[in-house]
């Protein structure tokens, strides 16, 4: 392979790019879900349709465009704004295949690595729901794309993309921006003679910022942390302060690290289905012949700085979860990788002598099996299931009842349907929190959390219709337990009070939707299964009563539930809390399964739970030390407040005392 040189485009070369990118248009919008979906899709389905604010650092280049999205006169709203992530993946495979002809890579090549980076399981994952990242990688190909055609012109149009790409994603783009400064070091001398137009095309393209913080003064029904109004406000939204905790946990260590970086190098065997894999290695190794040392490392650092770089300045805790949640950041990655996968096979093609029908039967082998790795993701059965569980929920709470939906997994799917395809128009929903949902009891911002506690105290005790919370209910309140949700009983006189009551078609829910062998693909989903069974099994085991016998039903239940590990954490829970009392023997049969069954790779939360269980049972056997050891290793295992085994290993301290 010979030195890079200019290439100029041709009306071909525009035509393939084109063509390309149209094919994986017309995939994504046919894979895409037709209504809300996981992870971040309902907020930013939310912000998209009201012009709100959505999470820090807020986003405002992608609300503005998802709300133009939102005009279309197809699907739903939320199938709208899937399809400006559909459009920005399918232009970023589209120049990237220009990219690929500007590295010297045939026509062949350059198909391998825009399809192929386009069929990969989490770009194509990430180009059918509404998310940030697909936008993301389109602007940092066309830097791409501009720097490796870089003179004194192309420079202002790369400050304003620049600053426009920091208005979608500031800290992925900060992360690839000194590869950027690698790339254009021969301009130096013109970039410092121009810094002042550069630098305020670039602060032209963080206007959307300006639109967001006078955005946020308004009354909207989707306002993350409401209105900012002072320069600490702002910088603590801008800077994701708030994330400070979730982004460097306190369990979070180098063990962790390390196994974030085996997770990295095993996704890109299977994002690029090992046979690409090994072409990007070759190509990897080839770049630096073919290209010379500044193109060859630019491109290195651009795939280490979101990579390698992210994963070592995060403090992630490593579980099944949070390395889901970590996958989609190294789409710049995965991009440049597919780069020298194009520049693999090239040097494959002059190693061999490979005649042009070899080399387009090896390029469609390597695409096959990327496409096979995608489809098998994407393709979900489950790719409507926030919109099912979202729609029971709806179903199964009080009229006019007052909502407050708590997680991550309840409150974007609930809001979306109750808010834009106006379900339950009855209900209130609200945020315990003082997040997200514009109408806000307290600005989280201004008051402590002593003052926010009192606030939302004061709320329900002065309400006079039904109060409900979905997932987590509320402490310190009696309440009937509905499994999907919990209403606070203001019959009972004890506050520690719970009266189980799963109607009809919640518990149809369960046994269709939650008690299946097999684990959902998607994380996500995975996760909402998993916390679904694990309060379902609690409440079932909870009402209980020794020595009366099981119906059918309940056996069909308990013995699916025991098979799980979530399932039979639930069940030694549950029975531990039954007022009838429990088996010791059959409390301890049940952690024996989850301490077989658990997962490597299980969030430290259900870990610490397990121990903390354990270590109940211990003391009720008399077994003390056993108790102490095993709450010492939960509050080890997830230093967290919400683990109840630090105030209950004081507690048996202090008793022991």
């Amino acid at each position: 392979m010979s030195e890079a040189i200019a290439f100029r485009p041709e009306r071909r070369d525009w035509a393939h790019a084109g063509a390309l990118a149209a094919l994986l248009l017309l995939l994504y919008a046919a894979s895409s879900p037709r209504s809300v979906a996981l992870e971040d899709d309902g907020l930013f389905a939310l912000s998209s349709a009201f012009l709100g604010i959505e999470h820090p650092p807020g986003y405002p280049l992608h609300t503005l465009l998802g709300h133009l999205f939102t005009l279309l006169p197809i699907g739903s709203a939320a199938y709208r704004v899937h399809m400006l992530s559909a459009v920005f993946g399918a232009l970023s495979c589209g120049l990237l295949w220009m990219c690929a002809r500007s590295l010297r890579a045939g026509p062949v090549a350059a198909w391998l690595a825009a399809l192929g980076l386009g069929l990969t399981p989490v770009f194509w994952s990430q180009s059918v729901i509404a998310e940030v990242y697909t936008l993301n990688a389109f602007f940092f190909v066309l830097l791409l794309w501009l720097g490796l055609r870089a003179g004194a012109g192309t420079l202002y149009w790369m400050a304003l993309v620049f600053g426009l790409s920091l208005s979608n994603h500031w800290p992925l783009m900060g992360l690839v921006t000194p590869a950027f400064l690698i790339l254009l070091w021969p301009l130096r001398a013109e970039f410092v003679k121009r810094l002042g137009a550069l630098s305020w095309l670039a602060i032209l393209g963080l206007a959307p910022y300006a639109w967001m913080i006078y955005r946020s003064w308004r009354a909207l029904p989707i306002s993350f942390y409401g209105p900012l109004e002072t320069l600490p406000e702002i910088w603590f939204f801008l800077s994701r302060a708030g994330y400070a905790g979730i982004d460097q946990s306190p369990t979070g260590g180098w063990i962790d690290r390390i196994r974030f970086l085996q997770f990295m190098g095993g996704q890109l065997l299977l994002q690029f289905a090992v046979a690409g894999t090994l072409l990007a290695v070759a190509g990897f190794a080839a770049q630096w012949r073919a290209l010379g040392r500044r193109v060859a490392s630019f491109l290195t650092v651009a795939f280490l700085m979101p990579s390698v770089g992210l994963i070592l300045l995060l403090g992630f805790d490593y579980d099944y979860l949070s390395r889901h949640v970590f996958h989609v950041y190294p789409l710049p990655s995965y991009a440049v990788a597919a780069l020298w996968m194009a520049l693999g096979l090239e040097w494959l093609v002059q190693r061999f002598s490979l005649r042009p029908p070899h080399r387009a039967a090896a390029a469609g082998i390597v695409l096959a099996l990327i496409a096979a790795a995608g489809a098998w993701v994407n393709f979900d059965p489950n790719e409507d299931w926030a919109a099912r569980y979202a729609r029971m929920v709806l179903k199964t709470l009080p009229r006019d009842a007052v909502v407050f939906p708590q997680g991550d997994t309840d409150l974007p799917p609930i809001a979306y349907l109750h808010l834009i395809e106006n379900e339950r128009p009855d209900l209130t929903l609200y945020e315990a929190k003082g997040l997200i949902l514009g109408n806000r009891l307290f600005h989280l911002l201004r008051v402590s959390d002593a003052e926010a506690q009192a606030r939302l105290k004061a709320f329900i005790a002065a309400e006079r219709r039904p109060v409900v919370t979905t997932m987590v209910p509320f402490e310190g309140y009696a309440r009937r337990d509905r499994w999907l949700h919990a209403e606070i009983d203001r019959t009972a006189r004890e506050p520690s009070s719970v009266k189980i009551e799963i109607p009809e078609e919640a518990v149809e829910f369960f046994e269709r939707e939650v008690m299946i062998d097999r684990a959902p693909r998607n994380a996500w989903v995975a996760y909402h299964h998993n916390e679904l069974r694990f309060r379902y099994a609690v409440l079932l085991a909870r009402r209980l009563v020794p020595g009366q016998a099981l119906d059918e039903r309940t056996r069909r239940q308990l013995a699916a539930l025991e098979k799980d590990p979530y399932g039979a954490l639930g069940l030694a829970e549950g029975l531990m809390a039954n007022p009838a009392g429990y088996s010791a023997p059959a409390v301890a049969s049940l952690l024996q399964t989850v301490s077989e069954r658990m997962r490597p790779d299980e969030m430290k939360m259900y870990r610490a739970k397990y121990f903390y269980v354990r270590a109940a049972l211990r003391l009720g056997n008399g077994d003390r030390a056993g108790a102490l050891e095993d709450l010492g290793t939960s509050g080890a295992i997830w230093p967290a407040r919400a683990n109840p085994a630090l105030k209950a290993l004081e507690n048996v301290r202090a008793a022991g005392r």
